[in-house]
């Protein structure tokens, strides 16, 4: 690429090292084959004045680049955990068959490059893939074929999976639910800042901007609003904690959702990013800061697209900027672009890649409220969280904390995926139970599909049985029955879904995905993913299980950050429920068709 281009395309974001990203996208884009060459690479570092190796570190870090050409079309298949359970492994197949190519190939005329990946946050429609950034649900070969003659033609394809699932309410489970943040979505145009405004839109950010600061803080702890990312850590004591006096500070919203079987943001950000907006403003007068950003994963195209135009009409409209609604209070909002990793759902891995460098996480403290983005004092929430703000101050506290549990008070999204008959997005009060989720807002399990476990909370959450289905799932009930709730995951399995190729799944997952900081979770999660193989394999002893529970105990005691911390919950949860599946994998007779085909897949993506 000439080096004119890339100055162009540099100047076009500015010379500062947080905007490598967007910049390397772009020259990503300008490729045409979805590559980024190693002169181009040292073009860059050379006109950004970084060394190479930051650069080149940088691009191993983020799975969407690539320094080796691909191909017009990345057609990239999900195989995290609900896509796995709806049939992943037959649509690489299908894809193979169609195209001619092997996963880490590209067809002989360019078009086509195929790859795994992990969630794409579609996972209502699993299975799922995404073409560049066109995302395909509900896959079979019929509709592969037809979606790969559509690219091969050059035409727009514009199925009612692709990109706008959500449109109209799809993926809004239809039931009876305690709506506040899915209220409006479907009334509200998430194109117009006008169809908000005039839904009342903006009233409650017009009416903190004339209160107290600690007051704001005040009304938010009242309301018991606790963090909805995974953690659960009581918002408004964490917007107490970022440092006070004159100086810069920094409302972060993290929309990094990618924890497999997620897709609460995304949909909210799509329908109302409005509310977002508004509420990132609420949080940005209590903490005193001037300034938001908004990390977004960067598969959610459709995400950032939506979310710049809403900037763009908030500004326009004197909802962001300077001094709102004739106060001294000036606020306004950026967006950030990740590049593919998990990690970077952690704050200060977030924040790392928002200056420009690997997701790493930070060591703490010093914690994100005290020295947080550029080293300033910096608050991060997830995006159900910062939504919730406004509802809180135009409604109040007591209403807030009318529904759901004590001291896990207002409503949760749950994320239903798997073998049950409608899939989508419930909000429902927090604390329902499992049962009442599946049977009545899931609309049962499939036909033919009797239950057999459901995860709940991701990949980092745990496995739970038939004898918890009245469990009620809010963050500290689930917590004393060793899972977590984490991002409101809940994905059900059948009988046909085997516990051993499961957890492969799983343990694949952590390993894919550890940063490699920290050598507990580095060399931890490559061995608990060769223990769990052994198993597919049919060649583990018994005693490895026990041996697989260790190390994972190890890693959680040792591990820098909660991705190396998590493989101890799936694990025992797992064997909790099915350690006579994992005794029979011992039998090197034994049959298993789902382990013996991931095994395939697995070393297939190897180029074994």
């Amino acid at each position: 690429m000439k080096a004119e281009t890339i100055a162009t395309t540099i100047n076009k974001y500015g010379n500062d090292r947080e905007h490598l990203m967007l910049i390397l996208r772009d020259l990503e884009n300008q490729s045409g084959k979805n590559v980024l060459e190693v002169e181009t690479l040292n073009e860059v570092a050379e006109q950004m004045n970084i060394p190479r190796s930051a650069v080149a570190g940088f691009i191993g870090f983020y799975t969407m680049f690539k320094k080796d050409p691909r191909a017009k079309y990345i057609i990239r298949v999900c195989k995290s955990g609900p896509c796995h359970v709806m049939g992943s492994s037959t649509i690489f197949k299908e894809v193979q068959n169609i195209l001619g190519i092997g996963i880490g190939e590209s067809t002989p005329d360019g078009v086509f490059y195929l790859e795994q990946c992990e969630c794409l946050g579609v996972c209502s429609v699993a299975p799922a893939m995404m073409v560049n950034y066109d995302i395909h649900g509900n896959l079979d070969g019929g509709k592969l074929k037809q979606i790969f003659d559509n690219y091969k033609k050059k035409e727009p394809v514009v199925g009612e999976e692709c990109g706008p699932e959500v449109e109209g309410k799809k993926c809004i489970i239809d039931s009876k639910q305690e709506k506040r943040l899915l209220a409006d979505i479907g009334k509200v145009n998430p194109l117009e800042v006008d169809s908000y405004v005039q839904n009342g839109g903006y009233e409650a950010l017009k009416k903190a901007v004339e209160m107290d600061r600690a007051d704001i803080i005040d009304q938010v702890k009242d309301s018991g609003l606790r963090g909805r990312g995974g953690a659960g850590f009581p918002a408004g004591m964490k917007w107490s904690f970022v440092t006070k006096g004159d100086m810069q500070k920094y409302v972060v919203c993290n929309a990094d959702e990618g924890e497999p079987g997620t897709f609460k943001d995304r949909i909210l950000m799509e329908e109302n990013p409005q509310l977002l907006l508004e509420g990132m403003a609420i949080c940005g007068h209590a903490i005193d800061a001037s300034i938001g950003y908004i990390y977004v994963r960067g598969e959610f195209r459709r995400s950032i697209e939506r979310l710049q135009r809403a900037i763009d009409q908030a500004r326009a409209k004197g909802l962001l900027g300077k001094n709102l609604f004739g106060s001294n209070f000036s606020f306004d909002i950026f967006i950030k672009e990740g590049g593919g990793a998990y990690v970077c759902g952690e704050e200060t891995s977030l924040i790392n890649s928002m200056e420009g460098k690997r997701g790493y996480p930070r060591f703490k403290p010093p914690f994100p409220g005290g020295a947080g983005y550029m080293d300033k004092p910096t608050n991060v929430n997830n995006v159900e969280t910062l939504m919730s703000v406004p509802l809180i101050i135009e409604k109040g506290a007591d209403w807030y904390k009318s529904v759901g549990m004590q001291g896990c008070s207002g409503t949760k999204l749950y994320c239903l995926s798997g073998k049950m008959n409608k899939t989508g997005l419930a909000e429902l009060p927090m604390g329902t139970t499992m049962r009442e989720i599946i049977e009545t807002h899931g609309g049962g399990m499939k036909s033919g599909s009797k239950f057999k476990f459901a995860q709940v909370g991701g990949s980092a959450g745990g496995i739970l049985g038939e004898d918890l289905m009245d469990l009620p799932l809010d963050i500290d009930q689930t917590m004393k029955k060793g899972v977590t709730l984490g991002s409101g995951v809940v994905l059900v399995a059948d009988q046909n879904t085997c516990a051993v190729d499961f957890l492969l799944q799983i343990l694949s997952f952590f390993e894919h995905e550890s940063c490699g900081q920290c050598v507990p979770c580095r060399v931890g999660t490559a061995q608990l993913h060769a223990l769990v193989k052994k198993f597919a394999q049919r060649k583990a002893d018994v005693e490895d299980i026990d041996t697989m529970i260790k190390k994972a105990e190890i890693m959680q005691k040792a591990s820098l950050c909660a991705l190396g911390q998590s493989p101890i919950m799936p694990i025992v949860t797992t064997l909790k429920y099915f350690r006579d599946e994992f005794v029979k994998h011992c039998d090197s007779s034994y049959k298993c068709d789902a382990c013996d085909e991931s095994l395939k897949t697995y070393y297939a993506a190897k180029g074994h």
